[in-house]
């Protein structure tokens, strides 16, 4: 088959590309970086450079490709919202055009609902219905949950107060997905697209606070660590000091408050019923401690590439 990628060599297509290759497709990525062609090539891909919001670009790469993968980059721009839509009209644009017949697409759990409810996460949702406009194609939207390597974003709490710092209490469960679970599943969709639009949710495992709190005071040799919940004023207050865009800090406190009350936030998940992938938290929690330590690098996913 003849696939072409979007997200250059990222956390996700670090695995997704090599098992495509060696199962002997031509796979092509799109990176906006010349700095990357030399990775995508060492991994036996074909590195095509521009940006995501280049349409003719797009519908050049796209044209006369089997299946191809998309995904919504956070980039720099300050107006996610308005960003979301623009580039789902363009995937539809270019998708149309070079009359593609198989998408994968990276999105999100929270695309289903509203701004109010799950902020950051309703972006995916421009992309989903840009998409769906699209007919006699298939089209499989993959819905993972948040990446455990969100969860970097406390290091540096732990670092100088040994504190993990949530909006979420202790006691909740959350679910968490593991970008080498998500390329799996991109991949098995990516050979055998469904027929049709389809959902599918990717999650590697469910843990509550308390849980998190327990396994990162083990591997990390910290007894000390505290879990510490904090305010919505607190979390949004922090990030905008930090730099953050208010509009986005704003967008994230949302999604973040969404994840306090799990019987709501994953009643779409649920009702997919999906399986578990294989990395479970304390595989995770082993890299997390790498990381922190300094034996490895770990990057963070504000949204569902999260």
């Amino acid at each position: 088959m003849k696939i072409t990628l979007l997200g250059s060599v990222g956390n996700i297509n670090q695995y997704t590309i090599p098992v495509l290759v060696n199962a002997g497709h031509a796979v092509t990525v799109i990176t906006h970086s010349e700095k990357r062609t030399a990775a995508i090539k060492a991994l036996g891909a074909i590195p095509a450079v521009s940006s995501m919001t280049d349409e003719a670009f797009l519908t050049s790469q796209f044209t006369d490709a089997d299946a191809i993968y998309l995904m919504l980059s956070g980039g720099a721009n300050n107006d996610a919202l308005q960003a979301a839509k623009t580039q789902g009209q363009i995937f539809y644009n270019a998708v149309k055009t070079a009359n593609v017949k198989n998408i994968v697409d990276l999105s999100s759990i929270g695309a289903d609902s509203t701004y109010e409810k799950v902020g950051a996460l309703s972006y995916y949702h421009f992309i989903e219905d840009a998409l769906n406009q699209l007919t006699d194609v298939n089209i499989a939207f993959l819905r993972p949950v948040g990446f455990y390597s969100n969860l970097y974003s406390n290091i540096a709490t732990i670092r100088q107060d040994q504190q993990i710092v949530s909006t979420v209490p202790i006691n909740i469960k959350r679910v968490f997905a593991a970008p080498k679970d998500i390329a799996t599943k991109i991949v098995a969709l990516l050979q055998a697209t469904p027929k049709g639009h389809t959902i599918n949710y990717v999650i590697s495992d469910e843990i509550t606070g308390q849980q998190m709190l327990s396994t990162f005071r083990d591997v990390l040799n910290m007894p000390q660590l505290k879990y510490v919940t904090i305010s919505d004023e607190q979390l949004q207050a922090g990030m905008i000091k930090q730099g953050v865009p208010k509009n986005v800090a704003e967008a994230l406190t949302i999604m973040n408050r969404a994840q306090r009350n799990p019987e709501k936030f994953y009643t779409d998940l649920r009702a997919h019923q999906p399986e578990f992938g294989q990395v479970k938290f304390t595989d995770f929690a082993k890299e997390f401690a790498d990381v922190y330590n300094g034996t490895a690098q770990g990057k963070s996913n504000t949204l569902a590439d999260h």
